[in-house]
């Protein structure tokens, strides 16, 4: 699921990438998650106006143990 306002996003079934590219267009105001050995588009937050602000990345990988490489 993808975290948006008001409530969650449910986001398509499928294969379960091996990895997840994430790309900022800051000047655009789109953040996007793409399988980065496909480079098939899994979800893109609405454009949004960053007005200057820092971005900070925040991820959640759910519950249960998982392996993050940044």
């Amino acid at each position: 699921r993808a975290l948006t306002w008001p409530s969650p996003t449910s986001l398509p079934q499928g294969r379960v990438p091996r990895r997840i590219e994430v790309a900022l267009d800051y000047a655009g105001g789109r953040v996007t998650f793409r399988d980065a050995d496909s480079e098939d588009e899994l979800f893109a937050f609405p454009p949004a106006t960053f007005a200057g602000e820092r971005l900070r990345p925040l991820l959640w990988l759910g519950e249960g143990p998982a392996l993050l490489t940044l």
